[in-house]
C-alpha cells in the first residue's frame, strides 16, 4: 500500500521541510500557481521545499520518504548520504529497494529496486527505513542497473572502507553465500577494492589498470639515498620506477601546481617518470589511458634532467 505522510500547515509555515504540494492545496496552505512560482523548488514529484532551502541529495531522500511505502528502504549511495558520506550529487536519483512487489510505480528521481531474498537489514528513518552500513554496500555493489562501470563502483566501496563506514572482514562475510543478481561483480569489486587510495578517481584510475593486468603499489613513498622523504606517490610501479597520478581539477588550484611540480621535481631527479592522467583523459578514453602506461612501463627509464611532467603524456 502506498505511504504518504500527511503534514498539517499553519499559517506561519515556513516550508523549511519536503511537503506535498497536493496537501498543502487540499489544506489552503498554498495555491497552484504559489506552488510552482520561484518560492518553491519541487524535490519530486508532488513534494516541494521552500527555494531559500539548499537542495542536498538527503534533503531528496527524506522527499522519497513522503511518497513511498513504509517498508521502502533507503539504500546504495543513497544511504551512504544519510549516514554522512556523499558519494553522489544532490540530484543522482534517490535508491530505494523494496521487499515483494508492491504497488509504488517508478517515478523521475527515484530508482526502485524490488527484492524477494528474505529480509532487508534495515532500521527505522523518516517513516521508511534506512539500510544498514553492509547492506548498503551490497547495494552498490549488485546494482548493474544503474550502469555503473566497475572501477567507479569500486571507487565508492574505497570511500566507505576509507571512512570506516565499512569493515572489509564483515563485508566479506556479509557477501559470502550470497546468489542476489550482481553477486559475481560485487565479490570482483571487493577483491579490486583498497581504501588506501584517497579518492574515488584515484580508485577509478588504479582499476582500470588492474583489470588490464597492470597493479601498481598505492601511496608509495619515495626517500633518497640518504633516507630523506621525497614524496609519496599515488599509484607507482617501483621496478620500472614509473608514477602514475591522476589530477583533478583542484591541482590546477592556487599554490598546488607548484607544490605538485616540486614534489614531482624531487622524485624525478631520483630516476622516476612520471604518467599524470587528467579529467578529461581519464573519463572520456581510460583505454588509451591504460595504453599509455603500459608503453611508458616497456620503456627503459630516462636520464635525469628531462622536462618537468606535463598534462596527457608520459613524462620522464
Amino acid at each position: 500500500m502506498r505511504h504518504a505522510r500527511v503534514v498539517s500547515f499553519s499559517a506561519s509555515a515556513d516550508f523549511a521541510e519536503p511537503f506535498l504540494g497536493s496537501h498543502a492545496i487540499a489544506e489552503g496552505a498554498l495555491t497552484k500557481k504559489t506552488l510552482r512560482s520561484p518560492l518553491f523548488t519541487r524535490l519530486l514529484r508532488n513534494v516541494y521545499v521552500a527555494s531559500t532551502v539548499p537542495v542536498t541529495h538527503v534533503l531528496r531522500c527524506r522527499a522519497a520518504a513522503l511518497l513511498a511505502p513504509s517498508d521502502a528502504v533507503i539504500t546504495g549511495c543513497s544511504a551512504a548520504a544519510v549516514r554522512g558520506l556523499e558519494l553522489v550529487g544532490s540530484h543522482a536519483p534517490v535508491e530505494l529497494i523494496l521487499p515483494g512487489n508492491p504497488l509504488f510505480g517508478l517515478r523521475d528521481g527515484v530508482h526502485v529496486r524490488r527484492t524477494s531474498r528474505g529480509s532487508i537489514d534495515s532500521e527505522p528513518w523518516h517513516e521508511i527505513r534506512l539500510a544498514t552500513s553492509p547492506r548498503l554496500a551490497l547495494d552498490i555493489l549488485t546494482n548493474t542497473r544503474l550502469h555503473i562501470s566497475l572501477p567507479r563502483v569500486v571507487g565508492y566501496l574505497d570511500a566507505l572502507l576509507r571512512a570506516g563506514e565499512v569493515d572489509a572482514a564483515e563485508l566479506e562475510v556479509y557477501l559470502k553465500g550470497r546468489r542476489d543478481s550482481g553477486i559475481v561483480r560485487a565479490k570482483k569489486a571487493f577483491r579490486l577494492a583498497d581504501p588506501r587510495s584517497e579518492s574515488i578517481p584515484e580508485s577509478e584510475l588504479r582499476v582500470w589498470l588492474a583489470v588490464a593486468g597492470l597493479e601498481p603499489d598505492v601511496q608509495l613513498e619515495v626517500f633518497d639515498a640518504q633516507g630523506v622523504f621525497a614524496g609519496r606517490l599515488d599509484l607507482a610501479f617501483p621496478e620500472q620506477k614509473l608514477a602514475v597520478e591522476y589530477d583533478g581539477e583542484w591541482h590546477g588550484e592556487g599554490d598546488q601546481p607548484r607544490h605538485d611540480e616540486a614534489r614531482r621535481a624531487a622524485i624525478q631527479a631520483l630516476g622516476w617518470r612520471f604518467v599524470i592522467v587528467t579529467k578529461a583523459e581519464l573519463y572520456s578514453a581510460p583505454k588509451a589511458v591504460v595504453a599509455t602506461v603500459r608503453g611508458a612501463l616497456s620503456r627503459e627509464s630516462a636520464p635525469r634532467g628531462q622536462p618537468r611532467p606535463g598534462r596527457a603524456r608520459p613524462v620522464s
